[in-house]
């Protein structure tokens, strides 16, 4: 994986401390070579390895055919420039790419059970290498070319792994030569890009080099090194309220402005988790009482954005091109790394925990956790015998601070994509995701039993300007439009977020094209059976057609799922399309109901779509794929003035209930403008104000978003400011009689002879929600 940021380093982070931990005022040697053992018995699982068990042996012939592929490309020529004959040595990133074989020769060699467990043959070979690298290369005084992470992280971690895995086969002064080129490449964990452009690390990137530095620290028992590192990385599990890190709200951002909880926050969690399970018992003992954020960012951050095992594409970067990391293997590593660092917290939320990843593991019906799995990870997976499987919770989970918004029930989940000012469209970088630009223009995935929906080559193959949930104008983009490493972000945009309450929200967005003069006001209001999206003041002048997908659904490679339109099959064959002017529901076999609240202008397309990885990823297959996608769509027309749309979407709904909700009058559109958006039923009222107005029985006076709930005489109100600029928000309540039950910090009222006015400071809020409960008579 190959990482970059942009964040430079300020006045304040050049004066910024670290933490200073307890620590032994002597390490007696024998210290450091507990750790050294304890670091390979983790990373070649000696410890745990039941020969006899079948997923323990399938996992020690990977390691040997992997080791055998490794030695056919080994060059053992006298004078050589390289040591594989596929690494050139000049191009990036060969050499973080050598270092990485040589690490998976060294752990074979160290693995019992393996063919090659203390192989002379395989030991010499590594030696050599070893010696290779530092002489022709990695050594001091060279200077990085291509990638920074290649040298920095890339090639640091496996070295130093190397060295602890065959201490004492290696040469003391060999040993030196080797950590002085990591501490040439990593002078000091806390920075990046020495010295030239030196830089603050941060998030999953700090954690990486401080790793690099703990076990390089091991290998010459430099106590100073390794609590350096360690108080470094204290830093990551701080919370932030701008920039890389963990927010209060359980968001992770990474490269300043991308929600990237799925891949850079599961390299993070890993490798904190490793490195407390290695410093535990020892002088060097994390005891940091702020690490209790991390533990609590399990909950916060990391299971809400995991369902059935994948890793939610919508926090996934750019690493959703890679046709080598499907959301099924992020989901695989945050499991481990959930599992591994339940093993330091107290029983009963390891016990949550695990029942939690039991279910994922259960629920998994298109891979399998143990399949390429490595030793430590199968025994992770074996670790759950006996567990109860947790059922996925139901709930409503709101991202406010990277733009991510997912609401569950039984069976599904709905988790919709955004961006503002604060969060970018997408990344694109490094050749990878160059056309992801429109996936932050409200981009809804649906996870249902249909556990491959995005593994299997959705990304290759999908009408990328027809994503589900997207308002989009038809406007050519060019690769990577607005800008690399999260640079494309709305000039404009503000307003995105929403209010939650009781598992209930209304989200919505202020929607500014990608590189386009197109804008659109979007909200989706998240009930239990269904979601209601809303889409109102639609406007174009690109000379382009708008147009905003309902649904866009993988069939997989020989998918007939039926489509019912208002009683009648549509679209039976493959390049079968329908124009349906007058639409008031649908109906798509296995996946959901559709209904168009105020009666649509649909169009519908059942096509084989072709693609390759290479179209997504510069380092992709070129080898075509074929998967069958069924697209339902609204025209708004070319330039539109303030289209509109209103449609509901049930998951799992049969077609039976689909047409009673189309006939149903339970649920009403109040409103369906520019300046607010709001619908109501069975008690709930939600409405998002574009600016300051009434609804119902809810007057704003500024900008906000609201969820009303009312039970009996009773009567909750949920709101928040999603712009995030206000210092304060109002909203007055048509209410006569009301009185003020409770109200959560921050939040003032005041009776009036209509209701009564709530008023919520908000400075510094970061778009949370607060709840005031009021009474009638």
């Amino acid at each position: 994986m190959r990482r970059r940021t942009f964040l430079t380093l300020s006045t304040a982070a050049a004066a910024a401390t670290t933490l200073t931990l307890p620590t032994a005022a002597f390490a007696a040697p024998a210290d450091f070579a507990a750790l050294r053992a304890k670091w390979a018995a983790d990373l070649t699982g000696r410890d745990v390895i039941d020969p006899a068990d079948p997923d323990f042996k399938a996992a020690l012939d990977r390691i040997d055919a992997a080791v055998a592929s490794s030695l056919t490309k080994l060059d053992r020529s006298a004078g050589r420039k390289l040591v594989f004959t596929d690494q050139p040595l000049t191009a990036d990133p060969s050499v973080a790419n050598t270092y990485v074989r040589l690490e998976q020769l060294a752990t074979a060699w160290s693995t019992p059970g393996s063919a090659y467990y203390h192989a002379p043959a395989l030991l010499a070979d590594v030696l050599a290498a070893l010696e290779s690298m530092n002489t022709l290369i990695y050594k001091v005084g060279t200077v990085e070319f291509g990638n920074w992470w290649s040298w920095e992280i890339g090639a640091t971690r496996p070295l130093a792994s190397t060295m602890v895995l065959l201490y004492d086969e290696l040469p003391a002064e060999a040993r030196a030569r080797y950590c002085a080129a990591i501490d040439h490449f990593v002078p000091d964990p806390y920075y990046m890009f020495p010295p030239a452009r030196r830089a603050l690390s941060t998030g999953a990137n700090r954690v990486d080099l401080c790793q690099a530095i703990i076990v390089r620290a091991l290998v010459t028992d430099d106590e100073a090194k390794l609590v350096h590192a360690r108080d470094g990385l204290s830093d990551t599990w701080q919370y932030v309220t701008s920039g890389d890190g963990f927010y209060r709200d359980g968001s992770f951002v990474q490269h300043t402005w991308v929600a990237y909880t799925g891949t850079y926050g599961h390299v993070l969690l890993s490798g904190i988790g490793k490195l407390l399970a290695l410093l535990a018992g020892s002088p060097w003992e994390v005891t940091d009482p702020k690490r209790q954020i991390l533990f609590d960012s399990v909950a916060k951050a990391y299971l809400p954005v995991v369902h059935d095992l994948r890793m939610t594409d919508f926090v996934r970067g750019r690493a959703v091109s890679r046709s080598n990391a499907s959301d099924h293997d992020d989901g695989y590593t945050a499991a481990e790394a959930i599992l591994r660092l339940a093993g330091g917290v107290d029983a009963a939320l390891a016990a949550r925990w695990r029942s939690a990843v039991a279910g994922w593991v259960r629920r998994d019906t298109y891979g399998n956790m143990l399949t390429g799995a490595t030793i430590p990870r199968v025994a992770l997976v074996k670790s759950l015998a006996g567990v109860t499987p947790a059922a996925e919770p139901d709930g409503h989970t709101l991202f406010a601070s990277m733009d991510r918004s997912i609401h569950r029930r039984g069976g599904w989940a709905y988790a919709i994509s955004m961006a503002s000012q604060r969060i970018s469209y997408y990344e694109a970088g490094n050749g990878e995701n160059d056309h992801g630009y429109h996936t932050g223009s409200g981009m809804t995935y649906l996870y249902d039993r249909d556990n491959g929906q995005y593994a299997d080559a959705f990304w290759p193959t999908v009408d990328r300007y027809r994503l589900p949930g997207i308002t989009v104008d038809k406007l050519p983009l060019p690769p990577k439009a607005g800008g690399e490493w999260g640079a494309a972000r709305p000039v404009n945009a503000t307003w995105v977020g929403g209010a939650t309450l009781g598992g209930y929200a209304a989200v919505g967005q202020d929607l500014e094209g990608p590189s386009s003069p197109m804008r659109a006001r979007k909200s989706w209001f998240c009930f239990d059976e269904y979601v209601v999206a809303l889409g109102a003041g639609i406007t174009g002048s690109s000379g382009h057609a708008v147009e905003t997908v309902v649904e866009n659904r993988n069939l997989h490679a020989g998918g007939t799922n039926k489509l019912v339109v208002d009683g009648a099959v549509r679209v039976a064959g493959l390049g079968d399309t329908v124009s349906l002017p007058r639409a008031r529901w649908a109906h798509l076999e296995g996946v959901a109901g559709y209904v168009f609240l105020s009666g649509a202008s649909v169009r519908a397309v059942r096509e084989a779509r072709t693609g390759s990885w290479r179209d997504v990823n510069t380092g992709g297959s070129p080898t075509p794929i074929t998967r069958r996608y069924l697209t339902l769509w609204m025209d708004h027309g070319v330039d539109p003035t303030n289209a509109s749309y209103s449609y509901l979407l049930a998951p799992g709904a049969s077609l039976a209930r689909t047409r009673e909700l189309a006939r149903s009058s339970a649920l009403r559109v109040l409103a369906n403008t520019a300046d607010v958006q709001a619908v109501t039923r069975s008690g709930l009222t939600m409405a998002n104000f574009w600016r300051a107005g009434r609804v119902g029985n809810l007057f704003a006076d500024n900008p906000l978003s609201v969820v009303q709930r009312q039970r009996g005489r009773d009567f909750e109100f949920a709101l928040s400011d999603p712009t995030q600029l206000a210092t304060t928000i109002r909203l007055r309540l048509l209410l006569p009689g009301a009185r003020v039950l409770q109200a959560d910090e921050g939040v003032t009222t005041r009776r009036t002879p209509l209701g009564v006015e709530i008023t919520v400071d908000v400075k510094g809020a970061a778009g949370a929600t607060r709840v005031v409960k009021v009474r009638l008579g």
